[in-house]
């Protein structure tokens, strides 16, 4: 990559928003529809609603209809998407049908006459369109309205490997600080309330309701990226107990040989982008449309893990001040008891996994840049491109309740120190400061057994785009199941492709020493709480 090309891509980037993965099911195309979990139907409600602006490139045609709608989704503050936060899905989604967004100029637009997709050429100058948008009914709390236009219209919230933004997708939100955001400043969301503040801090819907309108939504920043599609290829277990890269175990009460020397210590798992070579043909067709047609690669950057708009050296893993933090962010998340496609929604329990760029030691080479004193925007930090991203997985989970703000969360770390005796937090006040700004709340930590359970592998880009592993094209539905040789899906009226490299997964297992956990036992924190009860 060319430092002309990567400070563009930098600059796109740093623009780009925080969206993530959605819930709801997309219907209909006339006026801004909405779309709302069943749960919170009936009683006052919540009405956020304002004006949308695009702009951005042309839309495309296809079949003599605008291609695309713009999605509006109003996140719950203590649910934000990943990287910034825990949150799975928005708390409400609302649409806006590309017809309607783009009708003012639907006569300026190209529709070619056998019905095939026509999109503008990339010299086209962009257009400028808006419309008005609803979002409803919401319980009461804080919330902030992210969003894009789907362009390409490939986007479907009930499938994960179809349920976020791709490359060439215009996102935007409410954004207090629109103008700086395009120059290449981080966005300031806005917060939007619902409700009356109760003298506990909560908030309640009134018995009429509550609305909170006019608010303006921009989408003008076009996604460079498409999302990070990956399998494992390989895993090297320094105890030599796995050697399937789809399914790997770690025990409960894993420890280190010895710590810090190199990454010959760690349980590490070798992801390639893409999928499999002889996967490819069926991941870049129908129902998958994979973006796999030409191998993709990773592009590595330095995560600003404060959040200050600078790249310096702050941006470090919270074990090791030594160690830059990099994208693809590598995340493990604890699934639901028996489910392979569902997450356990509270606690989230996450294993953060080390993003090295080739190594160990190349990645502690890497040397974010600071901020030119002179310039208040952020200067090009280090970005790398590679096919391969190697994940070291930490013998350590956070837990923490997204819904429970004044909940501490919990640092679970197996041992305190390796097996040769040497401190693994050197500095676990800085590892609590870390945490605690990371995710806005106290942090405690805990030498103990690590939560048992089945872990997602997920990798994530600053823009929130991200790929989760196991999903739909390597996991059969129920009324589709697995033929014997696993290659395909079949249903009683269809068959499709299953793409084994999509279906894999991290196991916490039992551990090596089951006295050692019966006196470190897993804290109480880590344990799936069966009603989720929103508190605001």
């Amino acid at each position: 990559m060319t430092s002309q090309a990567g400070a563009r891509l930098f600059r796109r980037l740093s623009s780009a928003l925080l969206l993530s993965a959605l819930i709801g099911t997309l219907a209909g195309c006339e006026g801004p529809e909405t779309f709302v979990p069943i749960d919170e139907l009936g009683g006052p409600s919540g009405v956020i609603d304002g004006t949308l602006t695009y702009t951005g490139p042309p839309p495309c045609t296809e079949n003599g209809a605008i291609v695309g709608n713009a999605l509006l989704l109003a996140f719950d503050t203590r649910l934000l998407p990943p990287p910034q936060g825990l949150g799975t899905s928005a708390a409400s989604i609302g649409v806006i049908p590309g017809e309607t967004l783009f009708s003012s100029i639907r006569d300026t637009l190209t529709f070619d006459p056998s019905g095939a997709r026509k999109c503008p050429d990339d010299a086209a100058p962009p257009v400028t369109v808006s419309g008005s948008w609803t979002i409803s009914p919401l319980p009461a709390g804080a919330y902030q309205v992210r969003g894009f236009f789907d362009r390409d219209g490939d986007f479907d919230p009930t499938f994960l490997i179809a349920n976020l933004p791709s490359a060439g997708d215009v996102g935007g939100g409410a954004i207090e600080n629109a103008a700086e955001v395009l120059m290449g400043a981080p966005p300031r969301y806005r917060e939007i309330t619902l409700g009356a503040l109760q003298p506990n801090g909560t908030r309640v819907i009134p018995p009429e309701g509550a609305r909170a309108t006019g608010i303006a939504v921009t989408l003008g920043l076009e996604l460079p990226l498409e999302r990070p599609v990956f399998y494992p290829s390989a895993v090297k277990d320094p105890a030599l107990a796995n050697n399937d890269p789809n399914k790997v175990v770690m025990p409960s009460d894993f420890q280190f040989s010895m710590f810090g020397a190199d990454e010959s210590a760690f349980l590490r798992i070798e992801m390639l982008a893409g999928v499999r070579p002889e996967e490819i043909e069926a991941a870049s067709v129908s129902p998958f449309y994979m973006p796999v047609k030409p191998q993709p690669a990773f592009v590595f950057m330095v995560e600003d893990v404060n959040r200050d708009g600078k790249y310096d050296a702050q941006d470090h893993v919270p074990d090791s001040a030594l160690l830059p933090s990099l994208y693809p962010l590598s995340l493990f998340t604890r699934l639901a008891t028996g489910q392979k496609l569902v997450g356990q929604s509270r606690p989230r329990v996450i294993l953060q996994g080390l993003t090295l760029y080739k190594s160990l030691l190349e990645t502690a080479a890497v040397k974010p840049m600071d901020p030119d004193p002179m310039n208040p925007m952020p200067t090009m930090p280090f970005q790398g491109t590679d096919t391969k991203v190697v994940v070291a997985l930490r013998p350590a989970t956070v837990c923490i309740d997204p819904l429970d703000t004044a909940k501490p969360g919990v640092l679970v770390v197996s041992h305190e120190t390796d097996a040769m005796g040497t401190k693994i937090l050197t500095d676990e006040q800085a590892v609590r400061d870390s945490l605690a700004q990371q995710f806005g709340r106290p942090f405690e930590i805990a030498y103990a057994c690590l939560p048992e359970g089945q872990y997602a592998m997920n990798l994530v880009y600053p823009t929130g785009q991200a790929w989760t592993l196991p999903n739909e094209a390597g996991v059969c539905a129920a009324l589709e199941p697995q033929t014997s040789d696993g290659a395909k899906c079949r249903s009683t009226t269809s068959e499709r492709a299953r793409l084994a490299s999509q279906d894999a997964i991290l196991t916490i297992g039992p551990p090596k020493d089951a006295a050692y956990c019966a006196a470190h036992p897993t804290p109480a924190q880590c344990k799936a709480i069966s009603v989720d009860q929103p508190t605001h």
